[in-house]
């Protein structure tokens, strides 16, 4: 067996260092980049406008804008489906995706902020045009006109139209209490801020007739009707009418004559029923009485009446 020189080791070392050098050369000009991991770019909804917090958000609020994944966090919103109907709870920026702790749970609305002793009541519109054609939103302040549909004696009213408050406060149209969103021309559901006095006039009036929106300029009113009591109203009050006088009240007539009777029913000196024949003589009753002495204008038949 050969043994290995001082020069053989040496050159044997050269080699095997020469063989590592032309690897590690070989290996860095053969190698190749990596493709950074894929970041998809992805369609989301997001605010065409800004949005102030309190406004209801609908399909006309919002547009689909693309963003990459990687800018994205748990909290971004990535369908439509979940914005639609949610109330703004965090001033939203146009074109920027839409997060959670943006909005309210579902279901859930902004509370009410209502003055001492006021109350919320919502009132639905017809049509856009009762509400200053949509134009009025939550915030401002409106006169309120009431036009009653028909009223149990058309002579003491006629066709009429009278403001039942001026200045009142509006807390939401569609359920919406910002000041961005205003009313439809469509119908509309406006919630007023009003005193327990006129809260108990709209309610009546609502029912009552038609009811319709115009815009004030000069901010908060007066308290509008008055009526005796602010836990009740009537439609006399509302009207500023009189009650009724008792002579004008109905009253009926029992008239006994010969084998017959009959009820007449009178009211403001006329008939107001249509009465009945004599079942035996055949003859028409009486039509009208006198309102001095409340003798009969007409002559009885022989055997006078009774009552």
């Amino acid at each position: 067996m050969k043994r290995l020189t001082p020069a053989a080791l040496t050159m044997l070392m050269l080699v095997v260092v020469g063989l590592l050098v032309a690897g590690y050369v070989a290996k860095t000009l053969l190698a190749r980049d990596e493709a950074p991991p894929e970041d998809p770019i992805l369609t989301i909804p997001m605010a065409l406008s800004d949005l102030e917090p309190g406004t209801v958000i609908t399909d006309a609020h919002i547009a689909l804008g693309r963003m990459r994944e990687s800018h994205m966090t748990p909290e971004t919103i990535r369908s439509d489906r979940v914005v639609v109907g949610r109330v703004v709870k965090q001033p939203i920026t146009a074109a920027r995706a839409i997060l959670t702790t943006d909005l309210y749970p579902p279901g859930e609305f902004p509370p009410l902020e209502l003055g001492e002793n006021m109350r919320a009541v919502s009132i639905a519109l017809g049509d856009g045009s009762s509400a200053v054609d949509g134009l009025i939103r939550p915030q401002e302040f409106v006169d309120v006109h009431f036009t009653p549909a028909s009223y149990r004696d058309q002579e003491r009213t006629g066709g009429m139209t009278m403001t039942l408050f001026k200045g009142v406060k509006v807390l939401a149209v569609n359920r919406s209490t910002s000041g961005a969103s205003p009313a439809a021309r469509g119908g509309n559901t406006v919630t007023l801020e009003l005193s327990e006095e006129q809260a108990n006039i709209i309610i009546l009036a609502r029912d009552k007739g038609d009811l319709t929106l115009t815009y004030t300029p000069e901010g908060k009113g007066d308290g509008g009707v008055a009526v005796s009591r602010s836990d009740r109203a009537t439609l006399d009050e509302i009207l500023g009418l009189d009650p009724i006088p008792a002579a004008e009240r109905p009253f009926a007539s029992e008239i006994f004559y010969g084998s017959g009777r009959t009820v007449l029913e009178f009211q403001n000196r006329r008939r107001i029923d249509n009465g009945s024949r004599d079942s035996e003589s055949g003859r028409e009753p009486p039509q009208t009485i006198d309102g001095e002495t409340g003798a009969l204008d007409s002559e009885l038949p022989a055997g006078g009446p009774s009552a």
